[in-house]
C-alpha cells in the first residue's frame, strides 16, 4: 500500500515538473472552452488548431515576455484582459463577444495587411485603452450605432470613433504613425490646401459612416496651420488619387489638441484618412453642436456646457460612468450618474488633485448601462 502511495506522489511531482517546463507554450489540437466564471491566464505562445471558445468567463494575456497567438482556428472569446508589458502578437484573428479590458501592453497585428485583427462583435466593447495599452494594428468591428476603435502605435492611443445609421455593419481600422506621402502622393482637391503628413488612419467598410478623430502633440498641427478652425478631415480618394475634404463638424480644441468629426462618407472609397487644411474660400464658421457621442465641458459658470450631460442616461438609473485621460488614468467615476461632472475628479480618485480642476484637453468616457446591457462611449473635451 505504501509503494502505491509513493507511486502516486511521484506521478504528481512529474506532472508538476511537466507543467513547469511546458506551460509557457500551448498547442491546442482539441477543444478549450471557458465555462461560466472560468478564468484562463496565458503567459506564453498559443498555437490554436482546435476549438478555443467561451460564452462567458475571462481569458487573460499576462506576463512580462513577448508571445504570439497563431494556428489555423481563430479563438472566439467572451472577456479578455491584456496585462503583458512586452505585448502580444496576433498572427490569427481573435474575436471578443463582450469586453476587452486593457491594462498594460498592446495587442499587435501586422499593419501591411488586414488579415489579422482583434474582432469586436455588436455586443462587445473595450475598456481602459490608453497610451500604455491598446491595439497596435487592426481592429474589426460590427457596429450598430457607434463604436470607438482602441487603436494606436507603440507610443500613443489614437482612437477612431465611428457612428452609423445602419445596423450590423462591419468596419476595419488601424492607425499608422509614418509619413503618409510614402504610399499616398500629395495632390489636393479644390477644397484642400494642405494635409498632415505625420500620421494617418486606415478605415475599410462598404457602408456610410461618420468618424471622429483627435490630434495631439504627435500630430504637429502647428506645421500646417495656426488656427484649428481651418482644419478638416481629409481622405485619399482612390478614384482620383487626390486628398478630398470629408468635412469638419464639431471642431473642438486648439492646435495642441482637439477632435473633429467628418461628414458621412463610404470608407472603401478612400485609402487613408488624416487632417487637412481648408482653402480660404471653403471655410465655414460652425459652432460645436455635439449631437452625437462627443461632448464639450466648459466649466466657467456661464450656464453653457458647465456640466457633462449624457441624455441617453436619463431613462436608466442603473449606470456606471468612467472618464479617462489620454494616458488611460481614471479621473472620474460615478454610479447612477446624473450630470454631476463639471471638470473635476471624483472623490474616489486618489491619483488626481481634487482641489484643482482637470486640465484642459481631451478625455474619453464610457458609460455602462444596466450592468453592461449596452454602453455609450466617446470623446470629451474640457475647455477652460
Amino acid at each position: 500500500m505504501k509503494r502505491k502511495k509513493n507511486f502516486y506522489i511521484l506521478s504528481l511531482l512529474l506532472f508538476a515538473v511537466y507543467i513547469q517546463l511546458y506551460s509557457q507554450n500551448i498547442k491546442n489540437f482539441g477543444d478549450i472552452e471557458i465555462h461560466q466564471n472560468g478564468q484562463l491566464g496565458l503567459f506564453g505562445s498559443v498555437v490554436n488548431d482546435g476549438l478555443f471558445f467561451s460564452r462567458s468567463g475571462l481569458v487573460g494575456f499576462y506576463g512580462e515576455n513577448y508571445f504570439d497567438i497563431s494556428g489555423s482556428v481563430n479563438p472566439k472569446l467572451f472577456d479578455i484582459e491584456v496585462a503583458n508589458v512586452n505585448n502580444v502578437l496576433l498572427n490569427i484573428p481573435v474575436t471578443i463577444s463582450n469586453n476587452a479590458n486593457f491594462i498594460i501592453g498592446d495587442l499587435k497585428t501586422s499593419k501591411t495587411d488586414s488579415l489579422n485583427y482583434v474582432n469586436f462583435t455588436t455586443t462587445s466593447f473595450s475598456n481602459g485603452a490608453s497610451d500604455f495599452s491598446k491595439v497596435n494594428g487592426y481592429v474589426k468591428a460590427t457596429i450598430t450605432d457607434s463604436f470607438i476603435f482602441p487603436i494606436g502605435d507603440e507610443f500613443y492611443l489614437r482612437p477612431l470613433a465611428a457612428e452609423t445609421n445602419f445596423s450590423n455593419v462591419t468596419y476595419t481600422a488601424c492607425y499608422v504613425s509614418e509619413d503618409v506621402t510614402k504610399t499616398h502622393p500629395l495632390g489636393y482637391s479644390q477644397e484642400v490646401s494642405n494635409i498632415n503628413t505625420k500620421e494617418y488612419w486606415i478605415l475599410k467598410g462598404a457602408s456610410e459612416v461618420t468618424i471622429t478623430i483627435n490630434w495631439n502633440d504627435r500630430s504637429r498641427i502647428e506645421r500646417i496651420t495656426h488656427d484649428s478652425d481651418d482644419l478638416c478631415i481629409v481622405g485619399f480618394e482612390i478614384s482620383s488619387s487626390k486628398w478630398k475634404n470629408l468635412g469638419g463638424i464639431d471642431n473642438t480644441g486648439d492646435v495642441t489638441s482637439g477632435f473633429l468629426t467628418s461628414e458621412p462618407f463610404v470608407p472603401n472609397k478612400y485609402a487613408a484618412i488624416t487632417f487637412g487644411v481648408l482653402t480660404t474660400d471653403k471655410k465655414t464658421q460652425t459652432e460645436p453642436t455635439f449631437n452625437g457621442y462627443h461632448y464639450i465641458v466648459s466649466p466657467n459658470g456661464d450656464g453653457i456646457n458647465d456640466n457633462f450631460i449624457i441624455e441617453e442616461l436619463a431613462d436608466y438609473k442603473n449606470n456606471l460612468l468612467k472618464i479617462y485621460d489620454r494616458n488611460g488614468l481614471l479621473v472620474f467615476e460615478a454610479e447612477n450618474y446624473i450630470d454631476e461632472f463639471t471638470g473635476s475628479t471624483g472623490k474616489g480618485i486618489s491619483a488626481v488633485d481634487r482641489d484643482s480642476g482637470l486640465a484642459q484637453g481631451i478625455y474619453y468616457y464610457i458609460a455602462a448601462v444596466n450592468g453592461g446591457e449596452f454602453t455609450v462611449q466617446g470623446f470629451l473635451y474640457i475647455d477652460r
